[in-house]
């Protein structure tokens, strides 16, 4: 079956791949720039204009911390037809719109990693249910990246306009993000984490290169990367502006949502509190997985569509309580099986698609 989510191919040099993608995913960007503006005013409250200026303190930040995906952010710029500040207040949506929510309810994602030491499969498997606001699912594309270089190549599902998220590369890595929050955040100019860094994890070839990745960066917020490679290892990173928590596969398997788990986390955690559901979603996937006798795509569909606690189960609704912009549901659920190098993906919440195949050779 074919995606109707829009695949951009790009290729080049790092203002080759940033101009091919703006130019290709033009209108999706823009509605993307318009619907954050009205974002940004509600949760953070400062005007486009402001976040434009503001969004001007990250670029140096994130030109020390890798020149590469800023000459690539600066090209999507030019190739949509759009100001730099707009292009990288879009890659650092997470910081301006999240840390402003310590008073508010939010809804968010649960990911997965199964290693070969799980009874129930023999391969590297790496996923997650992305659960966002509704109004996105029709602005998010599949960008395949062909680099130059020493650099692999890299399939990852982004929101138009930004650089990265969870996906996998031609080295085997791949990784999924969670949404955290503590008392340490702060709306502060830093390296944009949902995308910037993670592209720069998809960018490594080793799981010790990518959390060096996530290590070096100036960070302004908390937030979750589960890392996997196909040669059959997997690691937590629980990450906040000052420290990082480290969590590793027990019997195999590695589940986290968005609340702290680990010891290492010495902050208080705003999640169990804005994500009030995420302390059932992280250990009924766990428990899910667990009974599993094989894991395969069909099965982990059937844990991934779990609506235990529904609406804001594994598989997230719209919750008709919330305002029109609050309403979350599964945008994608994402299997990557990273020996293959083949991304599984749902359009809409799994329980009612079915998973489609992309491989990053193809």
């Amino acid at each position: 079956m074919k995606l109707s989510t829009r695949i951009i191919s790009v290729e080049g040099s790092p203002s080759d791949i940033g101009f091919q993608y703006g130019t290709q995913a033009k209108d999706l960007i823009i509605r993307n720039i318009e619907t954050y503006q009205i974002q940004f005013k509600r949760f953070a409250k400062i005007d486009w204009e402001k976040v434009k200026e503001d969004a001007s303190n990250w670029i140096p930040i994130i030109r020390d911390y890798d020149e590469d995906i800023m000459e690539e952010i600066e090209g999507i710029a030019a190739g949509a037809g759009r100001s730099v500040g707009e292009i990288v207040a879009l890659n650092a949506r997470y910081e301006f719109t999240m840390t402003p929510l310590s008073g508010k309810s939010y809804s968010e994602c649960t990911s997965f990693a199964v290693t070969p030491d799980a009874k129930s499969t023999n391969v590297m498997i790496l996923g997650q249910n992305w659960d966002f606001r509704s109004k996105f699912k029709e602005t998010c594309v599949l960008l395949k990246i062909k680099q130059n270089e020493k650099k692999p190549n890299i399939l990852t599902h982004v929101e138009a306009g930004t650089v990265g998220h969870k996906g996998l590369n031609s080295h085997g890595l791949g990784v999924c993000i969670n949404a955290l929050l503590s008392n340490r955040d702060r709306v502060s100019p830093g390296v944009p984490l949902v995308s910037v860094v993670s592209r720069k994890i998809l960018n490594s070839g080793t799981i010790r290169d990518a959390i060096y990745a996530v290590a070096k960066a100036k960070r302004a917020a908390s937030i979750n990367y589960m890392i996997a490679h196909a040669e059959g290892e997997a690691i937590d990173l629980e990450v906040t502006p000052e420290d990082i928590g480290i969590l590793h596969p027990e019997n195999g398997i590695l589940t986290h949502s968005n609340n702290f788990i680990s010891s290492d986390a010495n902050v208080k955690d705003l999640g169990k509190t804005i994500f009030s559901d995420s302390p059932i979603r992280w250990n009924r996937i766990r428990r899910l997985l667990l009974k599993k006798k094989k894991l395969n795509v069909s099965a982990i569909r059937n844990v991934a569509s779990d609506h235990f606690d529904y609406p804001n189960s594994i598989c997230r609704h719209p919750d008709p309580r919330f305002h029109p912009d609050d309403q979350f549901e599964t945008i994608t659920s994402v299997v990557m099986n990273l020996k293959q190098g083949r991304m599984y993906m749902t359009e809409g919440p799994p329980c009612q698609v079915p998973y489609k195949s992309v491989n990053i050779k193809s």
